[in-house]
């Protein structure tokens, strides 16, 4: 019987992912064929099925010396590079790729990859965009541009890619598990949980699926089918550390004291995944923090936000040039206008961790009020023109205001305000009321070293708050963020609400009024129960806002003072006057 042949036979094992098995072919074949570049860059596939993938990489390195031609293996050593976070690396290599051939489809896809693990969202889109126009049948495609179009704050494009991609395959799981969120970034909710639903009924053992039904429950306010779905998760995956995260936020202390040992099991096998050891330390500080062990939650926080700040560094002098442009583009107040809006904006804003999330739980309360939660259009038309020094005159204001209202989820008839809660909308208050001259703002302050703690517990999407894993890059941004508050009193002068955390905590009703008179509405009684609405958050807020009012949190920044101090050191005393110990 004639021997199989070894290329045939390792593709064949790779295919049945018997990865050992087609490593140790691959190898023996290496030998024999120590010129054919094809067995290493099998061999690198079977040691990526293994999770060897940095050794992966020379056995890539190794067939691309064989043949500095040889596309597969440069797509696989870039896709590899990729998953282990050296995404620039990724990049040098496909841009060489992409130079070479401009058609390369595959090296379109990766390429935008790489560029979205960078930060470079636009970029990547346009990437994306290449690949769609070169296989325009690949659903992945469609799928990826989707991604970053819902990223970039286009939700009804990156919708039109979804369904683009389900139309050529309606039963690719991956994009039902993308098109769920931005579902519900358009209130959406019922189609939202169900595509999550339908996507871990086509594939049971998705890990992803279940991650993403599990958050459309924890949006919705359904507590214990959440956990449950993050315990479906574990069932399948023991160490997924973005589970554990999630499960320790919703469990109480005697469920929590098992989800420990898992949690510090995944640890040790993190390895050098910055983003799950962040995770798993935000578990298990979330866990001593229950426990009332401040030091063992210390450390905890402290070594998750050091790995997610190497994971996302700040970058503290752009954010101050960016502070100075946009207050160089309001030597005055903006021109007064007496056109009036059929649906009244209004803006909750302020620090993250602020309190904006239960201001607006009670404007969304009231019947004539339709909350639609953090919604990233303004900043998505916003700080390009900032960036570019763009003038903002009327045919600016206008074309922004065409954009966003086709960017804008279908608001119910009847309604006579709808809610943006994105905090940081804090930096365009001046741009906002150019484009929308009857909007109110509504700016939520706090103690600041209170927000510095619950930021320094929290783990954020995105790399927008990037400042809150670095506690002098806080006080920084905290800073410039007190600067900017005080030029928008001066520039508006009673235009403002401020509304006090604490006060709001103290008295709900009092600060429930507050909001109605100020937003022009009669006062309801349901607004001074925000813990009662239906409505889904998308934000760390979710699981707090289903409880009653409370201040428990108020002052908290005192038993933790130690790990706070060069935050508390940072912050400018003539931009915050009034603190004390």
């Amino acid at each position: 019987m004639p021997q199989q042949n070894p290329f045939a036979l390792t593709r064949v094992q790779l295919q049945q992912g018997r990865y050992k098995a087609a490593l140790k072919t691959a190898k023996a074949a290496m030998a024999r064929h120590p010129r054919d570049p094809h067995f290493p860059n099998l061999a690198g596939l079977a040691m990526c099925g293994t999770g060897q993938q940095r050794a992966a990489i020379a056995m890539f390195q190794k067939a691309i010396r064989l043949d500095p031609h040889f596309v597969d293996a440069q797509r696989n050593m870039a896709q590899t590079l990729i998953l282990l976070d050296m995404a620039d690396k990724a990049l040098t290599l496909l841009d060489r790729m992409v130079a070479n051939d401009p058609g390369d489809e595959g090296a379109q896809y990766l390429r935008a990859q790489a560029l979205a693990n960078l930060g470079q969202t636009e970029g990547a889109e346009s990437a994306a965009a290449r690949a769609v126009a070169l296989a325009p049948k690949q659903p992945r495609n469609y799928n990826l541009r989707g991604v970053l179009r819902n990223t970039l704050g286009l939700t009804d494009l990156a919708l039109e890619d979804f369904q683009a991609a389900l139309a050529l395959d309606p039963t690719n799981v991956d994009t039902l598990i993308n098109i769920s969120l931005p579902l519900a970034r358009q209130t959406r909710y019922d189609a939202a949980l169900d595509a999550a639903r339908r996507a871990v009924d086509l594939a049971p053992s998705h890990v992803g699926a279940h991650l993403r039904l599990a958050a459309s429950y924890v949006e919705t306010g359904d507590r214990a089918a959440a956990q449950e779905a993050y315990r479906r998760v574990l069932v399948l995956d023991p160490q997924n550390a973005e589970a554990i995260e999630h499960l320790a936020a919703l469990q109480g202390r005697e469920e929590n004291a098992a989800l420990s040992e898992a949690a510090r099991a995944a640890l040790k096998h993190a390895g050098s995944r910055h983003r799950d050891r962040a995770s798993l330390n935000f578990a298990l500080a979330r866990i001593a923090q229950q426990a009332a062990d401040v030091k063992t939650e210390a450390r905890h926080l402290a070594d998750a936000n050091r790995d997610m700040a190497r994971a996302l560094p700040y970058d503290a002098q752009r954010d101050s040039a960016l502070n100075d442009a946009i207050m160089a583009y309001f030597p005055a107040p903006p021109e007064a206008s007496a056109a009036q809006e059929p649906v009244m904006p209004v803006y909750v804003l302020g620090l993250p961790r602020s309190g904006t999330t239960l201001a607006e739980a009670m404007l969304g309360a009231h019947p004539l009020v339709h909350p639609l939660g953090e919604q990233i259009i303004a900043g998505r038309l916003l700080y390009p023109l900032i960036e570019a020094g763009t003038p903002f005159g009327a045919t600016e204001v206008a074309d922004v205001l065409e954009r966003e209202r086709q960017m804008l989820p279908a608001l119910p008839r009847g309604v006579a305000a709808y809610t943006d809660k994105m905090p940081e909308n804090y930096r365009l208050i001046g741009f906002l009321k150019t484009v929308h001259p009857g909007a109110r703002f509504v700016h939520l302050r706090r103690d600041p070293r209170d927000v510095a703690l619950s930021m320094w517990r929290g783990h954020f999407s995105g790399s927008a708050l990037s400042y809150t894993y670095d506690l002098r890059a806080m006080a920084h941004r905290f800073n410039l963020y007190a600067e900017l508050m005080a030029f928008w009193h001066r520039l508006l002068p009673g235009q403002i609400l401020d509304l006090s955390y604490e006060e709001m905590t103290a008295d709900p009703e009092a600060a429930s009024r507050r909001l109605a008179g100020y937003c022009g509405l009669d006062w309801v009684p349901q607004m001074a129960r925000p813990e009662e609405t239906e409505a889904a958050v998308l934000t760390l807020s979710a699981g707090q806002l289903r409880q009653p009012v409370h201040r428990n949190s108020v002052g908290a920044w005192r038993q933790h003072q130690e790990a706070l101090a060069p935050l508390i050191a940072g912050l400018d005393p003539a931009l915050w006057p009034g603190l004390e110990e």
